[in-house]
This record gives C-alpha cells, structure tokens and sequence, in this order.
C-alpha cells in the first residue's frame, strides 16, 4: 500500500473517529489506540557542522516549520496521542532524520480521536538539503532564512502552505514538489531562487507565486493531472510559459498569445527569465502578472 494512500486512510480515520461513527472498512489497515497526549522536544546542538542533510517523515497531522536559533542544527517540539507514532530523530556524519513513529505501511487507523501535532526548527547558519515526505494533513512550512541547496516536497493529501521569505543565502540548485490528492500554495519563490523547478500533481488545486528576488534565471516544468494550476508570476522578470496537455481553459492576464504559447512584455528584455512548461490532463491553468511589491 502507497504513502499517500496510507495518509489518506489515517484522515479518513481520524475523521470517521470524531464522528463516532462506527463501521466495518473493507481494507486491511491496522487499528491504533488512541490514549494521553504524550510531549517530547528533541534537540540537535549545531557543534561544528558546516552543512546537512534533512530528511523528515511524516504521516499525518499538523506540522510546522521555521527557522531556528544559531546554536542548533534542530529543534522540535512534538505532541502525540498515538504510541506508535512516538518520532524517532536521529543524527550521523551531517545527515540529520525526524520520523514519524513504525513504517508507512503500518501508520494504522486510529481508534479514536488522533493528534499528532509538530513544530519543526532548523538551522539558518549553515546549507542544508531538505527532503520532505508528507502523507496527509495540514502544514505550514517557513523556509525564509534557511541556507537551502535543494528542496524536495512529496505531499500526499492535505492543505499545505510553503513560503520563502527572503533572500536565500547559498545557490539552490533544485525545487521538486510531487503532489497528491492536496491544496497546496508555494510562495515567493523566486526569494528562494532556484535553477530549476519540477512540480509533478495528482488531484487538486496548486498555486505558485513566483515573485521575490530572483538571483538567477529558471527552467520550469509543472505535470499536472485534475484540477486548478494558478501561477502568479513577476512583471519584472521574463516569462514564456508554453501550455499542453488537456487544458480546458487557460485565463490570462497581462500576457501575449501565440498559440499555446504565453509571454509577458519582460521576455526577451529582461536579464532574468522564467521559462515554464505547463502539462496537465483535466483542468485550468491561471496566469497572473504580479507588479512588483505586490
């Protein structure tokens, strides 16, 4: 059984469990006991790392995360009512892991009501490589501050915002978003300024704002399946987006038409651009010009 159906299986228990509905599920998932709220803070002191690898796992819940002080690599602060789902975190030799409690195939649906709530902090001072497994929930992800060298986001169903708000200090080589049954909203990206950005969604509306301090141009390419796909993207900066797939409607504003081919008036003008491959099956695309401070 998949990640992301796992995810989905555990809020649709969680759900039915506030409901106090009781039924019999024809799918052989585990059932989990739901007891006290459990509290635990883990810390990792930053000593002499000069840089690291994330990698968090995630089945469901709420999740949060920012960055953190100067002395530590990571700070987190966890609230849980499921024992099985106590997080493990770990560091060695600059790769630093936070995991949900058991194995994706086990995560269960609780029998009651669950929580499983995180507060997530990670160094500014030094680069990191973030690689982030999300199954279900709600999220909001503060990236601004953070050295970010490459950003991998894997969420399987929920209502999550990313932002990045600020310069990132070192050169972010790659933004990789895979999206599954999600509401999910990416702002200011160009803050973050990645060289190349690949989105691959399932079923659900996304919404990326590309505004912000783009350091350097970008490669662009976004797969979607069933669904709203609305891009925000910088008057400032060039932008050619090429439009395919199943698209039955695609709204502009401020952008020229040539085929399925949308430009704005930066493109071929300004030192920066966005050049952006838009594919989906079912759906809309939304292009919307955005003036800078806006």
């Amino acid at each position: 059984m998949s990640r992301r159906t796992i995810g989905a299986l555990i809020v649709l228990g969680t759900t039915l469990s506030a409901l106090a509905c009781t039924i019999t599920l024809p799918i052989d998932v585990p059932r989990l006991e739901v007891g006290e709220m459990q509290e635990m803070t883990e810390t990792v002191p930053l000593d002499d790392i000069d840089e690291a690898t994330v990698d968090v796992v995630f089945g469901a819940g709420e999740l949060t995360l920012e960055a953190g002080g100067e002395e530590e690599l990571f700070r987190g602060r966890f609230r849980y009512n499921v024992e099985e789902w106590e997080p493990t975190v770990t560091y060695e030799e600059g790769e630093l892991s936070i995991e949900q409690g058991g194995t994706e195939d086990d995560w269960g649906m609780p029998t009651g009501r669950a929580r499983n709530e995180w507060a997530l902090e990670l160094s500014p001072e030094i680069p990191l490589d973030v690689d982030m497994r999300l199954g279900a929930g709600d999220g909001e992800l503060d990236f601004g501050g953070l050295q970010l060298q490459r950003l991998e986001l894997d969420v399987g169903a929920g209502d999550f915002e990313v932002s990045f708000d600020g310069p990132n200090p070192v050169a972010m080589d790659r933004f990789t978003v895979d999206s599954g049954a999600a509401r999910l909203v990416v702002d200011r990206i160009g803050d973050a300024s990645p060289e190349e950005v690949r989105v691959q969604g399932g079923v659900g509306d996304v919404t990326f704002d590309f505004t912000g301090g783009w350091a350097n141009s970008s490669d662009i390419d976004i797969t979607a399946g069933v669904g709203a796909v609305t891009l925000r993207l910088p008057e400032s900066v060039g932008v050619e987006v090429n439009a395919g797939g199943g698209l039955s409607n695609v709204d502009t504003t401020g952008f020229e038409q040539d085929g399925n081919t949308y430009t704005n008036e930066a493109f071929g003008e300004a030192e920066t651009e966005l050049r952006i491959n838009v594919t989906t099956g079912v759906g809309q695309l939304n292009l919307i010009s955005v003036s800078d401070g806006e």
